[in-house]
């Protein structure tokens, strides 16, 4: 099976109207749990999946066991394998106790083994269907419609609704942020987009989103 990519555009970092680079983004055809991977597992071995589900059990234990004990651990062929820790910044050393260091997160190096394996993976562009474009006009009226129906729009709601790309979804949401349509809220990795508070808009005319309205 081949995999899929398309090309995209990230959001200038530095917020300029400028367009960056296409680059190519992996769009996965599935994510396999580790009973999927058991059972292909059996299907390729003599094993059965009580003897896969246990080798894999006793490898994560041991995984765990070994970082914890702050140790590295290389898995031949798949990668290395590596604790980073965290603390209150300080100029001295001596500013700093032990209890108030912390784990941060498992660092994972790909074995060189890995990726001369996947360097031959076949790749084709996925097909996308070509989608309406509107003007700003057109825009704006299919957003207040929607908002006039939910709390809050997303990027990826407003990708949909208006049919563009992520790039010109986080540009268009940016500019009725700035013209205060809209305020940002929200994670650093999840943007919410709201009406701002008191900000009532008038019941839109008859406007019919018929194609590219995407659905949880």
């Amino acid at each position: 099976m081949e995999a899929n990519y398309r090309m995209e555009r990230n959001p200038n970092p530095k917020g300029e109207n400028d367009e960056m680079p296409l680059h190519p983004r992996l769009i996965p055809h599935n994510t396999y749990n580790i009973r999927e991977l058991m059972r292909y597992g059996k299907e390729r071995s003599t094993y059965s999946e009580a003897d896969i589900a246990g080798a894999l059990r006793l490898i994560t234990d041991l995984v765990a066991e070994n970082l914890r004990s702050g140790n590295n651990v290389e898995i031949e062929g798949l990668g290395f394998f590596s604790v980073s820790l965290q603390s209150r910044p300080v100029m001295d050393k001596k500013e700093l106790r032990s209890e108030s260091v912390h784990f941060k997160n498992v660092n994972f190096r790909c074995s060189q083994t890995l990726k001369d394996r996947l360097k031959t993976m076949p790749l084709t562009r996925l097909k996308e269907e070509k989608l309406r474009t509107f003007n700003d006009d057109e825009k704006y009226r299919r957003l207040q419609w929607y908002m006039d129906r939910h709390p809050y729009i997303t990027v990826m709601k407003y990708r949909g609704l208006n049919g563009c790309s992520d790039y010109a979804a986080r540009k268009d949401l940016a500019g009725f942020v700035e013209n205060g349509t809209l305020e940002e809220t929200g994670t650093r990795h999840i943007a919410i987009y709201t009406r701002p508070a008191g900000n009532d808009e008038p019941e839109p005319g008859s406007l019919i989103i018929d194609s590219n309205i995407t659905t949880d």
